[in-house]
């Protein structure tokens, strides 16, 4: 049997889009016609192979082709050219409720997707115990499925999906509906089927998740594989979407960094294979590049809740500059700016050097905020009022860091977004007279 299991080769899919139905009437005569068609291609030569057991995330913004990508895998689309081959049995989570026949009941789909996929009655009704307490729904699952809401639906899907022990396993997002302690749970499994040789196709918004579940990914970019590799690559690629794709593989040292004092520390061969943010090739600006490191100075994207990490940012200062200054704001996964400071409030008037060399600057954070995942973002500024400055080179937001807590086996040091400085006293009474004199 070979071992790969998923092989696409010059996969191109194309709509056609009509201005009216007209025009729809016309071309469906005659294909000659054309008038009031546009082509729209939503993927253009994919070519991808995954094998037996491995786990390949697919990333991408909105309308970058991920779905048409699973769909055509699945082989509930045709690809308008190449070639598709599948080997093995396909379980897929596309959308939620796919699959399901809202009319009947939970326990009456569950016996569907079992046949679909080829299993007997027998064998369905063997593994229902399992499936029904996986989806962990109660009576609802006599209920009519279009009386579900949208967790429970992805409760039973998932649970009918895994437990019909598929080769492939396809997700495109499904599991972002579920509830925390349920993803935690569908996660865990995952793992353990990941470990016991299911391939595993995963498309999620997600980078932490991608990260954590996937060895290697493709990005998808206006329906174009722009970078297929280890995933860390992958996600970094698609936070510097809106800057210009460098090739894979290749590493390039932008020209600014042509001279380096040899009192730095900056050791440049380093930088970008360690870097959770690095300038792409072609594309000037100050900032080159910016790691984190652990307090014993090794790369790391996810630390313990109340660490130290050190974030490094590499950067040019020009001949010239007066009073520039090197900011950090950190964001959280709702979008909420929750920390913002820069040099200058640290104590450090500028961060110029006296003849445009390249700089350091090491900012020390204690992550004294909440287990989760967080975005960051570095940018240059040159203060001109209080609270105000003029932006000269910034970033974007870029990660995720992910910071961990296990809230259910260990004591945390707090409890809530943040942990404040505080401090407490006990005074034992003696009397009344010690509260009321």
């Amino acid at each position: 049997m070979s071992d790969i299991v998923i092989s696409v080769k010059n996969v191109s899919k194309c709509y056609r889009i009509f201005d009216d139905q007209r025009s729809r009437f016309l071309h469906a005569l005659s294909p000659r016609h054309t008038r009031g068609m546009q082509e729209v291609w939503a993927l253009k030569d994919i070519n991808i192979e995954v094998a037996r057991g491995e786990s390949l995330g697919v990333i991408g913004r909105n309308g970058s082709g991920k779905s048409t990508l699973l769909e055509i895998v699945t082989q509930t689309l045709t690809p308008t050219t190449g070639e598709v081959q599948v080997n093995g049995r396909v379980a897929a989570l596309l959308e939620l409720g796919s699959g399901f026949n809202p009319e009947y009941t939970g326990r009456e789909n569950v016996l569907l997707n079992g046949l679909l996929m080829g299993l007997t009655r027998e064998e369905v009704e063997h593994r229902f115990d399992d499936i029904a307490a996986f989806a962990d729904i109660g009576d609802v699952l006599d209920r009519q499925v279009k009386t579900y809401s949208s967790g429970m639906l992805v409760r039973l899907a998932f649970a009918v999906q895994v437990a019909l022990t598929p080769d492939i396993l396809i997700v495109d997002e499904a599991l972002s509906v579920g509830d925390y302690f349920f993803q935690q749970k569908c996660f865990g499994h995952l793992r353990k089927m990941r470990e016991d040789g299911l391939t595993l196709l995963f498309v999620s918004h997600d980078m932490g998740t991608v990260r954590d579940l996937c060895k290697r990914a493709i990005y998808l970019r206006h329906g174009s594989a722009e970078f297929t590799g280890d995933s860390g690559s992958a996600i970094r690629h698609y936070f510097n979407e809106d800057a210009p794709s460098q090739p894979a593989n290749t590493v390039e040292i932008p020209a600014l960094l042509s001279y380096v004092p040899e009192s730095s520390d900056v050791r440049f061969a380093a930088i970008f294979s360690d870097a959770l943010w690095s300038r792409p090739q072609n594309h000037p600006g100050r900032l080159i590049a910016v790691s984190i490191q652990d307090q014993n100075n090794n790369k790391t994207e996810r630390t313990q809740m109340g660490s130290d990490i050190y974030i490094k940012v590499y950067y040019q200062s020009l001949v010239g500059d007066v009073g520039t200054t090197v900011a950090l704001a950190i964001k959280n996964r709702f979008d909420q700016v929750i920390f913002v400071t820069n040099a200058r409030r640290l104590g450090i008037e500028n961060c110029d050097t006296e003849d445009g060399r390249n700089a350091v600057f090491v900012f020390k954070v204690t992550l004294n905020i909440e287990a989760g995942l967080y975005s960051l973002k570095i940018g240059i500024h040159q203060p001109t009022e209080i609270n105000k400055g003029r932006e000269l080179d910034t970033t974007g937001w870029f990660g995720p860091f992910r910071i961990d807590w296990s809230y259910e086996t260990e004591s945390a040091p707090f409890l809530g977004m943040f942990g404040l400085p505080a401090s407490g006293e006990f005074i034992a009474s003696r009397g009344e007279q010690e509260f009321y004199p």
